[in-house]
């Protein structure tokens, strides 16, 4: 119920700036979110039935009721609003009941508190490894560098322009993307590259990986581009002759832009012309190993003249026995890399970026355009949020009840008044609501203003 106003204001704003399209986003969203909520629900649900606690309702939406069903002691409800779940218990304040939920010990009442989260945090395995499983399409690149900085980890382990990263920390290098994710987990440690520089393979060592590297060089010093369009031939007197193309030349960027696909070295060109014909326009290359600048001059009107080919994309999926244990090493990575991202934001490295429901309902599209296996990881990110957001001793959320437990064990099983802690529930209820309201409006300021959560 806490997220209905906000995500009502989420689907808004994002019909309206994307039209009705969005609208098949918006309910996919809606979709994960609930699925992840009543997972969640199973685990208070599943603890509270072993402990022998009275379960009234178990709850799928937000009231009011579609229709119930009752088995036993408890009644199964579908309700008209698809944003939630809940669990409700007998007697959650009132132990005048032995099975009642404040009528159970401590160690009881933690277990039942504690098991939403619970749920959550073991949830992304699961959805870790049926999205390992699932065969889906990666973009397979060359990741070339393009810039060292001076005096960066990578200048000091002999990294140089045109290089070629194969292999990070043992992990094979399919993109940027994967390169990202290696370095992210090293951060403040030594890490070793294998690159190929022309025809050799070469071992390179670096050293500390920064936390708070200077604006604008990222944790090694480098500045990478994704390659996967070579030439394949270049017809002599042709303007890609006459800008000095030969065939074997990686297309790395235009004018700062990566060149992807195929005719992209063209639009990007002709688009730099439109803008301004008294600038040449830079062409980089990876000619034999060795990293050229072309210069496309204004007189010539468009690149035409050559031909190329395209890396292919590849369809990879594991089996049962691949994706157990690779999932486990991807929610490793992952934890890693939160752990890292908070030691940033402690030390003032890095500022706390926050995204509210708008923000996560746009990345959910985005993440649901690129596939069904792309969407299963999100969710999966977004499931471990759910469990440390709600671990933490914030009143109104599992781990504010399960703070108050514990300070009941500390006063030696003297429970504070529930009148008090009722109050400071709905005390953190309020700043909660406010929060999200906040974080809300920042992100339809932003997507209003065409940009979005990834800058």
């Amino acid at each position: 119920m806490r997220y209905l106003a906000p995500l009502i204001v989420a689907l808004a704003a994002l019909t309206y700036r994307n039209g009705p399209d969005f609208l098949v986003t918006g309910a996919i969203f809606i979709g994960v979110l609930l699925f992840l909520v009543v997972f969640h629900e199973i685990g208070h649900f599943t603890v509270a039935k072993l402990c022998g606690i009275k379960v009234l309702e178990f709850g799928v939406g937000i009231p009011p009721k579609a229709f119930g069903i009752s088995r036993g002691e408890t009644e199964y409800t579908i309700n008209w609003l698809p944003l939630g779940g809940f669990v409700k218990m007998l007697g959650e304040e009132d132990p005048s009941d032995a099975r009642s939920f404040a009528a159970q010990s401590a160690w009881k009442r933690l277990a039942v508190l504690a098991a939403g989260p619970g749920m959550n945090a073991a949830l992304p395995i699961l959805l870790l490894t049926a999205a390992l499983m699932i065969p889906h399409q990666v973009t397979i690149t060359d990741v070339v560098i393009v810039d060292v900085a001076p005096e960066s980890p990578a200048a000091s382990a002999g990294v140089q322009i045109g290089d070629i990263i194969q292999v990070a920390q043992g992990k094979e290098i399919l993109n940027s993307n994967t390169l990202h994710g290696a370095i992210q987990t090293r951060l403040g440690t030594d890490m070793t590259w294998i690159v190929l520089r022309g025809q050799d393979r070469l071992e390179v060592r670096i050293p500390e990986v920064r936390t708070a590297p200077p604006s604008g060089q990222g944790a090694t010093g480098t500045t990478l581009t994704n390659a996967r369009v070579t030439v394949a031939s270049v017809a002599l007197g042709s303007t890609a002759d006459a800008l000095g193309l030969r065939a074997g030349d990686l297309f790395l960027r235009v004018r700062g832009s990566m060149v992807l696909e195929e005719g992209a070295a063209a639009l990007l060109i002709a688009a730099s012309l439109d803008e301004d014909r008294s600038v040449p326009v830079r062409v980089e290359v990876l000619r034999n190993g060795s990293y050229l600048e072309l210069a496309f001059r204004p007189a010539l009107v468009e690149l035409s003249g050559y031909t190329v080919n395209v890396r292919p994309k590849a369809s990879e999926s594991a089996t049962l026995f691949e994706a157990v244990p690779g999932a486990f090493r991807q929610l490793g990575d992952i934890l890693v890399t939160f752990r890292n991202e908070i030691g940033r934001m402690i030390s003032g490295s890095t500022g706390l970026e926050l995204a509210g429901p708008v923000g996560i309902a746009q990345i959910t599209g985005e993440a649901f355009k690129a596939g069904l296996a792309p969407l299963i990881t999100w969710a999966a990110l977004l499931s471990i949020n759910l469990a440390v957001v709600n671990i933490l001793p914030l009143p109104a959320l599992d781990g504010g009840r399960i703070t108050f437990v514990l300070l009941e064990l500390l006063r030696g099983g003297r429970k504070i008044a529930p009148e008090k802690e009722r109050v400071v529930h709905l005390a953190g209820f309020g700043m909660l609501m406010l929060a999200i309201l906040l974080v809300t409006a920042n992100d339809i300021q932003r997507l209003l203003s065409g940009g979005n959560v990834f800058g």
